[in-house]
């Protein structure tokens, strides 16, 4: 059994998207503060940014990078699940749905 994470998704994505506009009115305030120009950049002043990445941040990214892979095998046999329900030769077994299930309470408990 495979659960659709496509609403947990969306969630960190809103959730990110949320975090870079929090960052970019940071910066906004900070610049209007600093008397800063246009591009940033305090009159006679270079200026460089520098970004780092927390370990939490890293594990987001390769969660995102998982979910979004495609896998082959997996579109395959949905395709062919598709087509036994519509036409109607699809067969539930409940024994295969329950141990499934049991399979991944217990995979996810650790």
């Amino acid at each position: 059994m495979k659960i659709d994470y496509s609403s947990q998704k969306a969630l960190m994505d809103a959730y990110l998207k949320n975090n870079v506009q929090n960052v970019q009115n940071i910066q906004q305030n900070q610049n209007q503060q600093e008397g800063t120009g246009k591009n940033g950049a305090v009159q006679g002043v270079a200026r460089s940014d520098r970004v780092e990445l927390s370990e939490g941040s890293r594990l987001i990214q390769k969660v995102e990078g998982v979910m979004n892979a495609e896998d082959p095998g997996r579109a395959e046999h949905v395709n062919m699940i598709k087509e036994q329900v519509a036409s109607g030769t699809y067969k539930i077994t409940p024994e295969k749905v329950a141990e499934s299930m049991l399979n991944d309470m217990i995979k996810n408990m650790g």
